[in-house]
């Protein structure tokens, strides 16, 4: 039995066995694990950067990505592929993290592709070891949380974007940029700052004054609120009928967490009027929204991927019709299936079942499905379609 039988990589494996059969660029086989894996492959990706351009590229960076991978895997013992919204990753050790797709291609792109390697290779080790990167950072992060916030923990993470309980969301880049290369002391000072910094920490209540110009929407999925009620209430309201639910976050610079009911409370401030004032605040950061157009047999699909995580809550902008309308039609169709995409379509039969079809499948796999219904939008109002 090959030792690629004995590793659970998932969806990694097969592109490693398609690689290692199909490319002409690949290794000869038997391919070794171990040292005389990570050399195969060092030889195999130089002597394939030293080819002309190929339309066999993407390929090769694909096969050779999936194979480092699972050499890795092998040589850590712990880990996985992990994926959200079609990015795909590594998890070494426990909280390590590593692109071995993107280290590929920089390999085939460098002087000296064997030494590129060999240094992606150390930094992924140095990943699963939580030495450096965003394995140092999150097992930092943990220690913090358990000496000084017991009552929150890790949930998830995928990368530098972290999910700590009570829906709280925390971005490690600038914690990762700023401490590179840094002692773990400096890392440890950096996190202990943010940690002060989250909710619920014992500090001096925030006023609707001090918060204003944090607020922002979201558009969860029905009954999410509710799902977190042992975490404390949320503010939010169903919206057209039960099929979306809105709720309001404070956005930080590198995290985000719910408003809760007990803070309109304490304001004197309905939903409405917060939210009317989230919606402003999205307005107003929405100037650089990144659309783009994808074209299909029946007509053209539009998507908003800014990357910020407000995509779907643009949903709720009265000025998405003017900017999508004259492209689209008045009483166009838009979809958000997950919180950080927007689709939007002319309203003509064969473009709605297209994008029925794309909502379904993003909300099956998304982390933060939404809705896979379809909106209509008109000058006048948003109603479902």
């Amino acid at each position: 039995m090959s030792w690629l039988d004995a590793i659970d990589g998932g969806p990694l494996v097969p592109a490693a066995r398609r690689f290692l059969s199909e490319h002409p660029g690949a290794p000869a086989q038997p391919f070794p694990n171990g040292v005389g894996g990570i050399r195969a492959l060092s030889h195999a990706v130089e002597a394939w950067a030293d080819e002309e351009a190929s339309p066999l590229d993407e390929g090769f960076v694909e096969g050779a990505g999936a194979l480092l991978s699972l050499l890795l895997l092998d040589h850590v013992g712990e880990g996985g592929h992990v994926a959200r919204d079609g990015v795909h990753r590594l998890r070494l050790g426990r909280d390590g993290f590593f692109d071995p797709f993107g280290a590929i291609d920089a390999a085939l792109e460098a002087d000296d592709p064997r030494a590129v390697l060999a240094e992606a290779v150390a930094r992924a080790e140095a990943e699963a070891s939580g030495a450096a990167g965003v394995g140092r950072a999150l097992r930092i992060l943990r220690e913090r949380l358990d000496a000084t916030r017991p009552d929150l923990r890790v949930e998830a993470a995928f990368g530098p974007s972290v999910r700590l309980s009570g829906e709280i969301e925390v971005d490690l880049a600038r914690v990762l940029r700023a401490t590179a290369g840094e002692p773990d002391e400096a890392a440890r000072q950096a996190i202990d700052k943010l940690v002060t910094m989250l909710p619920g920490g014992g500090g001096a209540l925030s006023t609707f004054a001090d918060l204003h110009a944090s607020l922002l929407p979201r558009v969860t999925a029905p009954g999410f609120a509710g799902s977190l009620a042992d975490r404390g209430r949320l503010a939010h309201a169903p919206r057209l009928g039960g099929a979306i639910e809105l709720t309001v976050v404070v956005g930080y610079e590198d995290r985000a967490r719910y408003l809760g009911e007990a803070e309109l409370e304490r304001w004197g401030r309905s939903f409405d009027e917060v939210l009317a004032v989230a919606i402003e605040n999205l307005a107003s950061r929405s100037a650089e929204a990144r659309f783009g157009r994808v074209d299909t047999e029946h007509g053209a699909l539009v998507l908003a991927r800014t990357g910020d995580g407000l995509d779907s809550a643009r949903l709720l902008l009265p000025t998405l019709h003017s900017v999508l309308g004259p492209e689209l039609g008045d009483g166009f169709l838009a979809a958000i299936p997950h919180r950080d995409v927007l689709l939007a379509c002319a309203d003509t039969p064969p473009l709605r079942a297209v994008l029925a079809k794309r909502a379904t499948e993003d909300a099956a796999r998304a982390p933060h499905p939404i809705t896979d219904r379809l909106f209509r939008v008109t000058a006048e109002r948003l109603a479902l379609a």
